[in-house]
């Protein structure tokens, strides 16, 4: 008797193949069922991790916002004090003020030591108008008329209206020359040359790089 040592066949069990399509068959109504409630989970899971970082991102622009909020007032200053430095005009001592309140011929400003007839100027170092009040948190000014110099010339300039008038008809004043007030202050420069008033006697020009009416800080004058 001998051992038979050879590798037996393998039995090859086609006939499992036709019962493949009948278990997916009986398996589908299942499956079917657990497809939409794993979807439904795996929503509630993404959706709540979107949810819980949206109200994150929410939270924190918040937070920024206010932050900028709270430093609007810091910022303004700080670009009309660079502005100020920058416009290459004498100006002297000078206190930033923020603008509290408007009114059609003026302003009120946060700057409780400013001192009645004190100039005011704008980022640009222009003459804007006069303090005439103060009451020990803020201070009141007025869009008042100011002498403006020019040459030899004297006339009046009204901060809005911008325009010099009283001088001299014959003055022999032209385009480009300054103006500024007895104290020094700009107060613009001449658009045209002056024209003579209908009376025949006085002349007015208008003017040019005058002051900011419409800015939120201000610097009142303390020297």
């Amino acid at each position: 008797m001998q051992l038979d040592l050879s590798r037996s066949r393998r039995r090859r069990r086609w006939w499992l193949l036709p019962l493949v399509p009948a278990v997916l068959w009986l398996c589908l109504p299942r499956l079917a069922a657990a497809l939409p409630a794993a979807a439904a989970r795996a929503d509630r899971v993404i959706g709540a991790r979107y949810t819980a970082r949206l109200d994150a991102l929410q939270q924190e622009n918040f937070a920024l916002h206010q932050r900028l909020a709270a430093n609007a007032d810091a910022v303004a200053e700080n670009e009309a004090l660079r502005s100020l430095l920058g416009s290459g005009r004498a100006v002297g001592c000078v206190t930033p003020a923020r603008v509290l309140a408007r009114t059609p011929g003026g302003l009120t400003l946060a700057c409780p030591d400013a001192a009645p007839g004190a100039a005011v100027l704008d980022a640009g170092g222009r003459y804007a108008g006069t303090v005439t009040s103060s009451d020990g948190h803020c201070c009141t000014v007025a869009f008042t008329a100011a002498a403006g110099l020019c040459g030899s010339c004297v006339g009046l300039a009204t901060p809005g209206r911008w325009v010099l008038t009283g001088l001299p008809a014959d003055c022999t004043l032209t385009t480009g020359e300054i103006v500024t007030t007895p104290g020094g202050d700009w107060l613009g420069m001449l658009a045209a040359a002056p024209v003579p008033d209908a009376d025949g006697l006085t002349a007015s020009a208008p003017l040019t790089d005058t002051a900011d009416l419409h800015a939120a800080v201000y610097f009142v004058r303390t020297d």
